[in-house]
């Protein structure tokens, strides 16, 4: 069984985009980050992908907000004020991409109480509306986390890269996880007799279950999307997750994957955040490949975004 260490091959990668900044765009890239405060979990990340930008050689340039919508006599909506410098950003010619850290929507939630009476149906279709909002105003040129409608638009019709779009960091970096995992499998099949390949993801979210998916369709996979729900359904059927010989998990429900829902030999990629969506003790027992969470999609993520800035600039 083999552990996925992304924080050595983050390393790596870092090197090599480092020495390119350096011939080619040394001082020149820069990247925008919307952060909102309340979210802990956006605190860190920003952070480290602040810290990872100064080493390869990109300004990152952090702009702060609340996640509370003002309605204070006089003042300006939230929303507002973020959607006016997010067209600040898009029309500063020093800025190569910007970047909103979406918050985690439980957090959204609490900051705003109006919202917090309504079904959980009608809390996740506010929460993906003021979502979208924000990110249909990025500058598409500068759309360096795949986060616009229209990127995502792009990606399903299989058409991203003939139009210059980037896919979303974390869809990027399961990619590359994924190539190394296939590597050892194909080293490890000339052993014995290669299984028939088939992808399950599991969390249609637009930063990486939905994207990936069409792209691994694009690419010729066998691949299937489902969501936390549908995995109920497999689960009363019998068939949990046995079909899979890939499973990348992104629902943000801590240890939904546990090892009797798998076929040995599995590949397992964990995206879980904050907490790992794998069990890791009972799924690595019976995996062939797993990443680990801390050091596994993470700091990968945080490089594919230094990737994507790069990428946008033709």
């Amino acid at each position: 069984m083999y552990i996925f260490d992304g924080i050595k091959l983050a390393a790596e990668r870092e090197i090599l985009l480092k020495e390119k900044i350096a011939r080619n765009f040394d001082g020149k890239l820069k990247i925008a980050a919307v952060l909102f405060t309340e979210d802990s979990g956006s605190q860190i990340y920003t952070r480290l992908k602040s810290e990872a930008a100064s080493r390869v050689g990109i300004k990152y340039e952090v702009h702060e907000f609340s996640l509370v919508n003002s309605n204070e006599l006089g003042e300006v909506p939230t929303n507002e004020k973020v959607i006016a410098k997010i067209k600040e950003l898009n029309a500063d010619l020093s800025v190569t991409g910007i970047i909103i850290q979406k918050p985690w929507r439980k957090t959204w939630i609490k900051a705003r109480p109006e919202v917090s009476e309504f079904s959980e149906s009608q809390q996740k279709d506010e929460y993906n509306s003021w979502w979208s909002g924000l990110t249909s105003q990025i500058s598409e040129n500068k759309d360096v986390d795949g986060l616009h409608p229209n990127t995502i638009k792009f990606i399903q019709n299989g058409s991203w890269q003939e139009y210059g779009k980037v896919l979303p960091a974390t869809c990027r970096a399961v990619l590359t996880i994924l190539t190394r995992a296939g590597e050892l499998a194909k080293t490890e099949s000339e052993l014995q007799t290669p299984k028939v390949e088939k992808v399950i993801i599991l969390g249609k979210s637009d930063l990486l279950g939905i994207p990936l998916y069409y792209e691994l369709l694009r690419q010729g996979k066998n691949v299937e999307l489902i969501a936390s729900s549908e995995l109920e359904d497999r689960m009363s059927s019998g068939m949990k997750l046995l079909d899979a010989t890939i499973i990348v998990s992104a629902t943000g429900i801590k240890n939904l994957i546990t090892g009797d829902l798998i076929s040995s030999g599995v590949s397992v990629i964990d995206v879980g955040e904050p907490k790992p969506d794998v069990e890791f003790s009972s799924v690595s027992a019976k995996a062939s490949f797993i990443t680990p969470v801390p050091g596994g999609v993470g700091p990968m993520t945080v490089i594919s975004l230094l990737e994507n800035c790069v990428s946008l600039v033709r």
